[in-house]
């Protein structure tokens, strides 16, 4: 099947990359050799087949483990996503980006539902989910909503509810299969390919340009610790190195970085490091970095928040600013996909 290409590659994405890390009338959904009412979707957008059908809870409720609460709670997929919108993106963005998130958030729990045939949250048995934003997706509850927004929670939970139920059942597709949608806050004007970042290259994480994102606050950020401190936290990740202090830059070579401008890698001193590395020990919000020296400090100058790889929050707000509609900006920053209701993958194609 022409799927079949990609199921290496994205079985290994989703199974060993992401966990340690998203038919509406615009295109139609294009058939495969296997009838859909034969499949069902899992974590990297394998298809299986499909047993019951006619349990539409199976996609209509997700077992989420609450991380703060150290238990599982079964819920109602929208509302479910409506609390991952709140969390994940700034209720201020433009309608058309909340609109955007929230069918990146569908798809990617869905992918990751065990009665599906997803894997599930692999750090809490029978959860497909958990609130974890570094493991999975950031969720939060009303109560916590209300504390965060104060007396804008019954105008920003309005707003996110109309996103939600705007795309109510909308799922990202690529050869019939859900994809991995993976999202970040800021890409620093250009996303990543998946392969520079995760060495698996992936067909719709292709890298495009991301202009608008400059107005972000946290676009342009610096860190700035003294030589010592430098030394002294690298040292806590590799007790072997050798560096002076009294000429740290000249001793920084060999960085090696993405066509984006991510560090892949780089050699301090004696030691080869990683990009993520750097960002771990430095507390960085992207590993597209470069030094400084001043006086008796390095400043490290970081562009854009988080890996960089698939549709820029701050990217799709600029977009849904200039005019852009939600499947407008979907499918700019995830290559050759398609939008489609979640049903229309597990019913009989006529």
């Amino acid at each position: 099947m022409k799927y079949a290409i990609y199921g290496i590659s994205l079985i290994f994405f989703s199974l060993i990359i992401l966990p340690s890390i998203i038919v509406f009338g615009f295109n139609s959904h294009k058939t495969s050799s296997t009838l859909a009412s034969e499949v069902k979707l899992i974590d990297g957008g394998k298809l299986v087949k499909l047993d019951n059908l006619d349990n539409t809870d199976l996609y209509h409720t997700v077992n989420v483990f609450i991380t703060n609460q150290n238990k599982i709670q079964k819920m109602d997929l929208e509302e479910y996503v409506k609390g991952v919108v709140a969390a994940e993106m700034p209720a201020e963005f433009e309608m058309e980006a909340l609109k955007a998130q929230a069918v990146a958030a569908r798809t990617y729990v869905l992918s990751k539902e065990i009665a599906l045939g997803g894997k599930g949250c692999d750090l809490h048995p029978g959860a497909d989910v958990c609130t974890d934003s570094e493991h999975c997706q950031a969720w939060q509850s009303e109560g916590e909503l209300k504390e965060k927004w104060g007396e804008n929670f019954d105008k920003y939970y309005a707003k996110i509810s109309q996103a939600v139920e705007d795309t109510k059942g909308l799922v990202l597709v690529y050869d019939d299969a859900l994809i991995v949608p993976a999202y970040h806050a800021i890409s620093g004007g250009k996303t990543e390919n998946s392969e520079d970042v995760w060495q698996s290259k992936i067909p719709y994480l292709r890298s495009v340009v991301s202009p608008g994102e400059e107005a972000a606050s946290k676009y342009k950020t610096t860190v700035i610790v003294s030589k010592e401190e430098f030394i002294n936290k690298l040292k806590q990740k590799e007790p072997s190195l050798k560096l002076d202090n009294s000429n740290i830059l000249n001793q920084i070579k060999d960085v090696e970085r993405t066509q984006v401008g991510h560090v892949k890698t780089l050699k301090i001193g004696n030691i080869t490091f990683n990009g993520k590395d750097i960002k771990e020990i430095f507390n960085l919000n992207s590993t597209n970095f470069s030094f400084e020296a001043q006086g008796n400090n390095i400043v490290i100058t970081v562009i854009g928040y988080g890996h960089g790889v698939g549709m820029s929050q701050y990217g799709a707000n600029a977009m849904a600013k200039q005019g852009k509609k939600f499947d407008e900006i979907l499918k700019y920053y995830y290559t050759g996909i398609e939008i489609v209701k979640i049903e229309n993958l597990l019913k009989i194609q006529h």
